[in-house]
């Protein structure tokens, strides 16, 4: 999981914290030194020695600047030679202050289930700016050691990267790609991290870095990530994501946030569509949980790297930009219609978790319930009917009918391996739409229609997001709990493993489940041919 800016801000304040203490006990030890000999001076020559406050001090930060970045020394990098049809690039990296004793190299080995990331790698080197190489202890999985003996100005760390691969369709916008159209450059497994052997958490730290990329000719860089004198400016690189290619851009203030669109490629769907969409989708998100942020924002629409037959999409939002591949296939109506669900279901991640300062996972409440508010979404957009609002729950319950874990793991325990096998992650995306389209349901109905799920969604945003407050599976499903009566709800649905019986769950609400006439194996959800006065006032009222 990608940090949220609040968390990035108490990890950068802690990490300060703990990289100056190097050079304050240095100071405190020489100041002890210098006190005692204060003491034993006359009276008259001890005025002019009271500068023995600073000298301390100025003495550590000058003749061992390498403490104040003891744990995660700075890193200026350059990324080029980009070769779109090779797919492959360069990349150089200077290290300054290098600290003395061991370092590590970590790359990233595996992100969100692609596994052997640091197999990209060719030709690492380790030189002095004089051109001596260092030898590398190389450990696996991306994780290398160096010794540092004796005080180096710099080194250079130079490698290639390539991007080859094949990847499970659905999976190249989680890590980096390039294509001949389009590149995603995803510092988090691109860059090595480099900090101190004894640094236990050296993964959860971040190098201050500088960074400049040599774009092909002829292609552009979107970024939210600030630019200064043809350098990036980089506080989180975890989070930090760059998109290249013969760009086609549009702004779009909304609110606080300053939204850009960039497409590259020949899409099917005309640059004007995708940001009116995309306008649409950010206001009335904005408007349903109540939307406070602010900053640079910025949504993608790419081709795949490599040629795709058939719809498919692959997307991630990471930090403030969505990231999403496109291969519309033959029906433009029928990719248009995917291509919105993907895109509002990323979009409302700039809320849910990403503005969030989250404790533990709990995927299966932003990634379910984010999958119900992108339907919801589109629903009051009046881009999708009544109509394909039931469609959808019933491929998901038809998806969650076959999942031989639906009985056997509950919501909660699928959501940290989501990643480990095909069913645990399909329960947490299925199951969990499933939980919120019914968790909606009732509350509406034991509301009498005057709360929903959003209005949990606003208080979360509100109560934890706003405040920067920690939130967790505790209390996600205590502000669940508290606007209704949903004791079992919680503890059979979400905590236990109880299996769904979707037509006994919502008849209640004047719905019914059938059989579609065309094919016997898919639940097909309508309204019932009689249905209440609040029935009818709870269904009429979903679309608002």
């Amino acid at each position: 999981m990608v940090k949220s800016r609040r968390q990035m801000a108490v990890g950068s304040r802690q990490k300060t914290a703990g990289a100056l203490w190097p050079a304050l006990r240095c100071a405190l030890f020489i100041r002890y030194y210098l006190s005692t000999a204060y003491r034993l001076l006359p009276f008259a020559f001890r005025q002019p020695f009271t500068v023995y406050c600073l000298l301390p001090t100025a003495y550590c930060l000058l003749f061992f600047p390498h403490s104040i970045y003891a744990s995660t020394p700075p890193l200026t990098c350059r990324i080029a030679e980009i070769a779109p049809h090779s797919r492959s690039l360069s990349v150089m990296c200077t290290l300054v202050d290098v600290p003395l004793g061991k370092l590590q190299l970590r790359f990233a080995d595996q992100f969100a289930g692609v596994k052997g990331l640091s197999e990209r790698i060719f030709a690492l080197k380790v030189k002095e700016a004089g051109g001596a190489a260092w030898p590398l202890e190389i450990r696996g999985d991306g994780w290398y050691s160096l010794s540092v003996k004796a005080p180096v100005p710099r080194l250079n760390i130079s490698y290639d990267l390539h991007l080859a691969r094949a990847l499970d369709p659905s999976q190249y916008a989680l890590v980096s790609s390039l294509g001949s159209e389009a590149g995603f450059l995803m510092l988090s497994d691109l860059l090595p991290q480099v900090c101190a052997e004894a640094e236990s958490g050296c993964s959860a730290q971040a190098n201050p870095l500088r960074l400049q990329i040599i774009a092909p000719d002829g292609w552009q860089i979107a970024t939210t990530e600030q630019s200064h004198e043809n350098f990036f400016e980089i506080a989180d690189p975890q989070r930090a994501v760059f998109f290249l290619g013969r760009l086609r851009e549009q702004e779009l203030p909304v609110n606080g946030m300053k939204l850009r669109v960039a497409m590259a490629g020949d899409s099917s769907v005309a640059s004007d569509r995708v940001a009116r969409l995309v306008e649409a989708i950010a206001r009335e998100q904005a408007a349903m949980i109540g939307g406070k942020e602010q900053g640079d924002f910025l949504v993608t629409l790419a081709p795949f790297p490599l040629p795709m037959t058939g719809l498919r999409s692959s997307a991630l939002t990471r930090g403030h930009t969505v990231v999403l591949m496109f291969n519309p296939g033959d029906d433009p109506a029928r990719a248009f219609a995917h291509y919105q669900r993907h895109l509002a279901h990323e979009m409302f991640h700039f809320y849910l978790p990403n503005a969030f300062r989250i404790r533990e996972n709990f995927d299966w409440f932003w990634e379910g319930f984010t999958r119900y508010t992108a339907f919801t979404t589109l629903l009051r957009l009046r881009l999708i009917t009544l109509r394909d609002y039931l469609d959808a729950l019933g491929e998901e319950y038809e998806a969650y009918s076959f999942n031989p874990l639906r009985a056997r793991l509950s919501l909660i325990a699928a959501s940290p391996d989501k990643f480990a096998n095909p069913a645990s992650y399909e329960l947490v995306y299925r199951k969990g739409m499933l939980i919120a389209a019914l968790y909606d349901l009732e509350l509406r109905w034991q509301s009498g229609g005057r709360q929903s799920l959003m209005d949990v969604m606003r208080a979360l945003y509100q109560t934890y997001a706003l405040s920067g407050r920690e939130v967790g599976n505790r209390e996600v499903l205590a502000e669940l709990a508290k606007s209704g009566d949903f004791a079992r709800f919680i503890r059979d649905d979400i905590e236990g493993t109880r299996e769904i019986d979707l037509a006994a769950a919502i008849k209640h609400y004047g719905l019914v489940v059938d059989r579609d006439l065309n094919n016997r194996s898919r639940p097909r959800i309508s309204v019932t041919p009689k249905p209440s006065a609040k029935q009818r006032e709870l269904i009429s009222h979903l679309e608002k």
